[in-house]
C-alpha cells in the first residue's frame, strides 16, 4: 500500500485514503483554486465575494469578514466552497459552483425563506439583469369559450404589489380550477413563509367558467397569449394559464425583475375570485 501511495503521489495518495476513508465517492480538495480568485457579485443583492489566496473576504455592504475556506471536487464533478471550519460563512450557506459557472448559496434562516445569493464576475453583471423576452408565437384570438382548466400563481410582496389594496395579504397566490365530469372544483391558496394564511375549496357551476371566460375576454388576455419575460435575479414571478375543450391554450408568465409589474389586470381577477365566496379577511 504505501508503495502504490509513493508511486501515485501526494495527491493520489491523498484521493486514495479519501475512499478508503469515507467509504463514498472520491474527492479533490483545493484551499486556494485560481479560477475563482478575485471578486464576484451578488446579483439579487450588494453582497460582494473576495477570493485572495486561501481566504474569502465577504462584504455585505454594511459589514465585512474574512475566512480560510477549501474547495472540493466530487467525482461527480459537483465543487462546494465551504469554511475550513465547515460551518458556512456565517448567517450565509457553503457556496455551490454551478456547471454554467457562476456561484450560489443561500441565507440560513429557520422557519423562512431567506436571501438567494448568485455571484458572477462584476462584468457578467449587467447582462445577468437584462430582461429576456422569450415569448412564444401562440394565436392572439381563443375561439372555444369552454375552459377547462385555469391557473394563477404570484407573490404579493408589498402593500401595493400590483395594485391589489389592503385586503389582500403579502404572500403567494396559487388559484386552481379543474374540470372533471362536468363538475368544477376550484381551490385557492394564500401561503406565507412557514404557514398558510388561507386554503378555500369549493365546487363552482359552470356559470362560474362562463363568467370566467367574458372576463379573460373584457381583460383582452388572449392579446397576451405567450408572453414570457425574465432575467436572472431571483424574484418571484407570475403565471396565467388557461386550457380549453378545444385544446387552445393561454399562457401568459414573467420571472425576475419582468415580473415587478403585471401585464394584465390582477385585481380584476381576484376580485372575480371573490364571487366564488374567496374572502381573506374571514379568514
Amino acid at each position: 500500500m504505501k508503495k502504490y501511495m509513493k508511486k501515485l503521489g501526494l495527491a493520489g495518495g491523498l484521493a486514495v485514503l479519501a475512499i478508503i476513508g469515507t467509504g463514498c465517492s472520491l474527492f479533490v480538495r483545493d484551499k486556494s483554486p485560481k479560477e475563482y480568485q478575485g471578486v464576484w457579485v451578488d446579483v439579487n443583492g450588494s453582497t460582494r465575494l473576495e477570493f485572495k489566496g486561501n481566504k474569502l473576504k465577504i462584504d455585505t455592504g454594511y459589514s465585512s469578514e474574512t475566512y480560510k475556506y477549501t474547495a472540493v471536487k466530487s467525482d461527480y464533478g459537483t465543487v462546494t466552497i465551504d469554511s475550513e471550519k465547515k460551518e458556512g460563512f456565517g448567517d450565509m450557506s457553503a457556496i455551490t459552483v454551478n456547471q454554467d459557472g457562476y456561484l450560489t448559496a443561500e441565507e440560513m434562516i429557520l422557519d423562512a425563506d431567506g436571501h438567494h445569493y448568485r455571484f458572477v464576475r462584476e462584468d457578467q453583471l449587467e447582462k445577468e439583469k437584462q430582461i429576456r423576452d422569450l415569448s412564444e408565437d401562440l394565436p392572439k384570438t381563443i375561439s372555444s369559450h369552454e375552459i377547462e382548466e385555469f391557473s394563477l400563481t404570484f407573490k404579493k410582496d408589498g402593500p401595493s404589489s400590483y395594485g391589489l389594496d389592503d385586503s389582500w395579504p403579502t404572500g403567494s397566490y396559487s388559484w386552481e380550477i379543474e374540470e372533471d365530469d362536468g363538475a368544477y372544483s376550484m381551490d385557492f391558496r394564500i401561503s406565507g413563509e412557514s404557514y398558510i394564511i388561507m386554503d378555500f375549496h369549493e365546487t363552482i357551476p359552470e356559470s362560474y367558467m362562463k363568467g370566467l371566460d367574458e372576463l379573460i375576454r373584457k381583460l383582452d388576455l388572449p392579446s397576451f397569449n405567450g408572453y414570457y419575460k425574465a432575467n436572472n435575479v431571483h424574484r418571484a414571478g407570475y403565471y396565467l394559464s388557461a386550457e380549453y375543450e378545444s385544446d387552445e391554450v393561454l399562457r401568459i408568465m414573467a420571472e425576475g425583475d419582468a415580473a415587478a409589474e403585471c401585464v394584465f389586470d390582477l385585481p380584476a381577477l381576484l376580485d372575480y375570485a371573490r364571487e366564488a365566496g374567496v374572502d381573506p379577511e374571514e379568514w
